[in-house]
């Protein structure tokens, strides 16, 4: 067999084992190197401009749980994704201050390594964040209102706790990527979190290779130092991957408005929990409304959560908060934890009603219609204004 033979039979038997596994393929230039082969990104895959009902919060029985607390701005909640238009009436006054920085004079007043880091830093470009938000990928706008925004009676539009403050880290490219050259950075995010006085971070983003230790080690220390860590179980309707299947981190998997495991939502016994995740509504930069799916949509609703019932219990370890929202989860699959579901469906007021010693868990009905209207994809789609991208 000649040698050009022999390298074509090789190259079809490659294809052939491709699609039969079912291998995502990202085509990239040629004069990519190594380490600028995308590495991962976010946890969505699609987007609509527009306004549909903001079902999730009556879905986690959140405004319940505001006749208790809405959160409180002592709380900090770490947002390390593509960045947060700032400017947005509804997320303005969540923002948190580093009250140690003096802004825009370029010294290091609190000497933490940050030059101007008052609102939290620019990982991504490592400066401190600019003040014009018209190029970020709308996913981290997206998720900090699910956390954190002021609720919108007539679009029901709002985040799960809207006092709380939000820690503005971003990580992420425009296009919602991160690269292989870029673990150090996301390494840097999660200490930044940890040493600056965050209480949870949100990580709503996929990993499509290992992470290095650096990285894992981030996450370890934030466990040590009592901050939880949300991240999510992923949208490929297969078993979870990183950074999802770290024990340390609490996985979030989606549901859809029936209650029920959206289809895309990934499985597998890392997945802790499940809270909205299908049509969802938040905000995009510019402050405009839009409706998107992903479990990256899910895990703000965990982080918001949780960020009421510290604000209701500011001295709660770390392993009484998990607790606390896996065990006032209401069942939605089998009794008890399954691969599918977790604990069950995020219950926002069972969980402060748990913590004030009142019973709260309950068991969703499983006799309720399955959800067989699925979201249009629009990852493909050349007139959607965002790009998704499937994890």
């Amino acid at each position: 067999m000649n040698k050009l033979l022999k390298t074509a039979l090789l190259s079809l038997i490659f294809l052939l084992m491709i699609f039969a596994t079912g291998t995502r393929i990202n085509y990239l230039p040629f004069n990519y190197t190594h380490n600028q082969y995308p590495a991962g990104g976010v946890g969505d895959f699609s987007v609509s401009p527009g306004s549909s009902t903001r079902w999730g919060l009556s879905a986690i029985k959140a405004k319940e749980a505001w006749n208790v607390t809405t959160g409180s701005d002592e709380v900090v909640v770490a947002i390390i994704d593509s960045g947060v238009d700032q400017s947005i009436p509804a997320l303005r006054k969540n923002i948190w201050t580093n009250e140690d920085e003096t802004p825009g004079n370029g010294i290091d007043d609190d000497n933490n390594g940050y030059v101007d880091d008052v609102s939290g830093w620019d990982f991504r470009e490592r400066d401190s964040l600019d003040n014009s938000y018209s190029n970020l990928h709308y996913h981290g706008t997206f998720v900090a209102g699910l956390v954190a925004s002021s609720y919108d009676r007539k679009t029901g539009s709002g985040g799960v706790a809207q006092e709380v403050s939000l820690m503005d880290l971003r990580f992420l490219n425009r296009e919602g990527q991160f690269y292989r050259s870029d673990w150090q950075k996301l390494a840097d995010a999660i200490n930044y979190a940890v040493d600056n006085g965050a209480d949870i971070i949100n990580m709503s983003l996929y990993a499509n290779i290992k992470p290095p230790e650096s990285v894992h080690s981030a996450v370890r220390r934030a466990e040590s130092s009592g901050v939880l860590v949300v991240g999510i179980a992923g949208n490929n309707s297969s078993h979870v991957r990183y950074f999802g299947n770290w024990r340390e981190i609490l996985t979030v998997g989606a549901v859809n408005k029936n209650k029920r495991r959206a289809y895309f939502s990934n499985y597998g016994s890392s997945v802790d929990i499940m809270a909205p995740g299908q049509n969802v509504l938040s905000y995009r930069p510019g402050g405009a409304t839009a409706t998107s799916s992903g479990t990256s949509f899910a895990a703000p609703h965990v982080a918001g959560t949780a960020a009421l019932i510290l604000s209701q219990n500011p001295n709660m370890s770390l392993n009484r908060l998990k607790n606390v929202l896996k065990d006032s989860a209401r069942d939605i699959a089998s009794p008890g934890k399954d691969d599918k579901t977790g604990y069950g469906l995020l219950d926002t007021q069972s969980g402060l009603n748990a913590v004030a010693g009142r019973a709260g868990k309950a068991e969703e009905g499983n006799n309720e219609e399955s959800n067989s209207q699925f979201v249009t994809d629009g990852s493909n789609s050349s007139d959607s204004p965002f790009k998704g991208y499937d994890q």
